[in-house]
């Protein structure tokens, strides 16, 4: 009776939950195939429901191409194969309450994106609110809002998330200085917030002047 009752509070079907003993007292003879029909039903529709709701949050994320860690193949190269068991650590750890993030190093080809969004993915399946984006096109984004009046609310939805992916910071030329501004202030609300993030890079953190001038 308990499990069917807290079933019933996950759903929100208060009139259910209520009309629940008046029914099993009006036929209790029948009371075991009530409520095991109770449960069989509410379970299948949590099941449905958690579904759908993975399916938006992997929508929302637009990650273009979805990538799981299943299919990176880590042997393919020494430094992915060095990198395994942190990565594998860092996958099954509960970073995002901590308000950790992370910075993906390494030349082109190595499988930066393919992590991050792999990533990004499973945190999806926990129903995670994420946001995939690369830097121009994020750049691209806020300035365009900018100048269209749509700032605030496009700031919110980089700013938000539990988790940004800020992929391919060093492929792109030096950032103009509204563009600058405007991701400093993602960055800097997503920290003040204990916000992670996730950003994929070819460039040592030296050379980033290169990128953001001031």
């Amino acid at each position: 009776m308990r499990q069917i009752k807290e079933l019933f509070l996950q759903l929100k079907l208060t009139s259910f939950s209520e009309g629940l003993d008046p029914l099993l007292e009006k036929y209790p003879q029948d009371r075991e195939a009530i409520l095991e029909t109770m449960k069989t039903l509410c379970e299948a529709e949590l099941s449905t429901r958690r579904e759908k709701s993975v399916a938006y949050r992997i929508d929302q994320a637009r990650f273009g191409q979805i990538k799981t860690v299943e299919t990176f193949d880590f042997e393919h190269n020494p430094s992915t194969l060095k990198l395994k068991g942190r990565y594998l650590k860092f996958l099954e750890a509960d970073f995002l309450s901590q308000g950790l993030s992370a910075l993906f190093v390494g030349s082109s080809g190595l499988g930066k994106t393919h992590l991050a969004k792999a990533l990004g993915y499973r945190l999806c399946q926990k129903n995670v609110r994420i946001r995939f984006t690369n830097l121009s096109a994020m750049g691209l984004d806020l300035t365009t809002a900018d100048s269209t009046g749509r700032l605030k609310n496009v700031m919110l939805q980089y700013s938000q998330p539990a988790l940004l992916i800020l992929d391919e910071i060093g492929y792109v030329g030096r950032l103009r200085e509204l563009e600058i501004n405007l991701v400093f202030q993602i960055i800097s609300e997503r920290y003040d917030g204990s916000r992670s993030t996730v950003i994929t890079t070819n460039k040592p953190f030296g050379e980033w002047n290169q990128i953001f001038h001031n």
